[in-house]
């Protein structure tokens, strides 16, 4: 298995990690563990002892797999970029063929809507890369970090999408020279097929979304921005007419399709 859906696992303990408090403070409850009988079930300074071991060592654990699994990221990262003997082709025709198609997230930030990802750099529906870091890159270049990027899975896409919850789910086709990675594609031009939209409002989580709206976001270092997101009928409201767009209008806007999901 690796790092990455390690990693997934280790998140995914996390978020269960207040239930699991909350039945042992119950268990520890109904053992007698708060409680100031003479002869309880189970004495409770043991209780007390197994409470204070669980509150310390179950934290520890997390860190240490943390700590554990990103250095092994960071290994096959350096192993990965380090074995470039398979990129040395003779004739440019040699190269191999492959379909790129996968899927990404990406916000949607600007008065004018425009697609972001979530390392801050902007693009259109369809776009060809650009490298920040060397301007005379035409990415993807083998020793850097430019290109599109896109996941082969749609479960890992998902995934990221459940820590990142004000990005939105995108359907993509990669084009042009392109690298292949485990768990997806870095390639040099893009087209966006689909963006999906929540099913439920993005702030109250429970009525259904119906209208984009854009709320002005304060950042670190004075950095602020607009920011789009999909809100229910009451949570949009407050906004003005000049501050929302219907699912037809961020359509044109973007120039693609969107489908709620």
């Amino acid at each position: 298995m690796s790092s990455a859906h390690l990693k997934q696992r280790l998140i995914k303990w996390v978020r269960l990690y207040p239930i699991l408090a909350l039945s042992v403070l119950l268990l520890a409850y109904l053992l007698g563990g708060f409680s100031e009988k003479d002869n309880p079930l189970i004495p409770q300074p043991v209780v007390i002892t197994f409470l204070y071991l669980f509150v310390g060592l179950v934290p520890l654990f997390f860190i240490i797999a943390f700590i554990v699994v990103g250095n092994a990221s960071d290994k096959e990262f350096t192993l990965n970029k380090g074995d470039r003997s398979k990129l040395v082709y003779e004739d440019a025709f040699d190269l191999p063929t492959q379909v790129m198609h996968g899927y990404k997230l990406a916000l949607i930030t600007g008065r004018a809507p425009t697609l972001t990802g979530l390392t801050g750099d902007t693009y259109l529906s369809d776009s060809s890369a650009k490298c920040t870091i060397n301007t005379e890159h035409i990415p993807p270049v083998a020793g850097c970090e430019c290109g599109f990027y896109a996941y082969k899975d749609l479960a890992d896409a998902k995934f990221e999408l459940s820590i990142n919850p004000g990005a939105f789910l995108l359907d993509v086709d990669l084009y042009g020279i392109g690298f292949t990675y485990l768990r997806g594609y870095r390639a040099e031009t893009q087209v966006v097929n689909l963006l999906t939209a929540p099913k439920r409002c993005m702030r109250c989580r429970i009525l259904p979304a119906s209208v984009f709206v854009t709320t002005y976001r304060l950042g670190y270092d004075d950095i602020s921005w607009w920011q789009w997101q999909m809100r229910c009928v009451i949570c949009s409201s407050s906004f003005k007419a000049t501050d929302k767009l219907t699912v037809d209008q961020m359509c044109d806007k973007l120039s693609l399709k969107i489908r709620s999901a």
